[in-house]
């Protein structure tokens, strides 16, 4: 996913639009109001259109309600929800966390698809009782085939969709073995993911139907998704029984907070190895500066910005204490969106974390098997 529109938030959650989703809204409000609707009413085109747009914009809600369902499940269950995003292919809740029980996420992805079932009956349920109005029969009639589509498309065992989650909840459950089952949730993901490629191709080539490319598509998002989410496992996972002591830097560059951006750009930060710098006054650390700050800031501004205006001082750093644990730091940073915290002793400033320097220090420890 690309770039994306905060619109609000939904009980608390950020709810955003990715780019790629208003190809896919349009997409649809054209397929409804050229093709399905006049296939079965006679309208005239204004409200061909009309409804069209209506009833896509209520597809979407539904894809909302059904991420806001696995969302407040979560949150129930102790999982923070960092934000709801609607893409190309569908929706995805964004969380800060994955389940420490296996029914915890039984709980968590089967919410989903029960929603969309809910959803599909209550719709069916007002075309039924709207028999009587073709615009609202049409149009509640249409969401409810396709929240059930929704429901039973989220149900196939194809990690990471809902129904992969559900498999691996249970595996997880009957095994105890959290990494054996997403290993054999992920082959299940890469299996479906090669099938709707196959069957993609079959449409396409021996039926002659662009709709299989649809099915490619999807396939290939969907294998993509099955590596990332089983890598982004993996890499959790090496991560346990390390601590912030562990994983934590203890030297970083020191520079003074009166040198300008472009004198630390020219000096040492080209040349340094690492990303952070501390930022000091005499001897004492009054703040860090990240490269994620040092491009914050515009470069005709360079000679007039210090270290010291551009840094997050000390005492507004995220801190945690040496033993705590490397993954619920990590996990921490993910949710609050942090890209560095300081580890502290007795008041003292000991290390800092880097969110970028903790990910490839668990990728090192899984190259190595460790």
């Amino acid at each position: 996913m690309g770039k994306s529109i905060q619109l609000g938030k939904i009980f608390g959650i950020p709810f955003r639009l990715d780019y790629s989703w208003f190809i896919i809204f349009i997409f649809i409000t054209v397929l409804l109001s050229l093709s399905v609707f006049p296939s079965g009413y006679d309208w005239s085109t204004g409200y061909y259109w009309l409804v069209g747009i209506a009833t896509s914009l209520l597809f979407f809600a539904s894809v909302v309600a059904h991420e806001l369902a696995h969302s407040l499940v979560g949150r129930r269950e102790g999982i923070p929800a960092k934000s709801i995003t609607l893409f190309f292919f569908g929706g995805i809740a964004h969380i800060g966390k994955e389940a420490s029980h296996p029914t915890t996420e039984l709980r968590m992805a089967a919410a989903g698809p029960l929603c969309s079932i809910a959803l599909a009956g209550i719709f069916y349920g007002i075309s039924l009782l709207s028999s009587g109005n073709e615009y609202v029969a049409a149009l509640t009639g249409w969401l409810a085939f396709i929240n059930g589509i929704l429901a039973i498309f989220n149900m196939i065992p194809g990690f990471p969709l809902d129904g992969g989650r559900v498999l691996r909840s249970i595996i997880w459950l009957v095994t105890g073995n959290y990494m054996r089952a997403t290993r054999i949730a992920t082959m299940s993901g890469y299996g479906v993911s090669y099938l709707l490629i196959l069957g993609g191709i079959i449409i396409l080539i021996l039926m002659g139907r662009l709709d299989g490319l649809w099915f490619i598509f999807l396939g290939f998002f969907l294998y993509s998704a099955a590596r990332m989410t089983y890598r982004q496992t993996t890499l959790r996972e090496s991560l346990k029984g390390f601590t912030a002591q562990d994983v934590m830097t203890r030297d970083f560059p020191r520079v003074p907070r009166h040198l300008t951006i472009r004198e630390l750009v020219n000096g040492t930060l080209l040349t340094a190895s690492s990303q952070c710098f501390l930022v000091t006054d005499g001897e004492r650390v009054v703040g860090s500066l990240i490269m994620q700050q040092v491009k914050e800031v515009h470069r005709e501004y360079w000679d007039l910005t210090t270290t010291g205006q551009a840094m997050t001082p000390v005492e507004n750093l995220k801190m945690v204490q040496p033993s705590d644990k490397a993954l619920s730091i990590l996990e921490r940073m993910d949710e609050e969106n942090l890209e560095l915290v300081a580890v502290v002793r007795e008041g003292r400033l000991i290390g800092m974390i880097l969110r970028d320097d903790l990910i490839r220090f668990s990728q090192r420890l899984r190259e190595l098997k460790m």
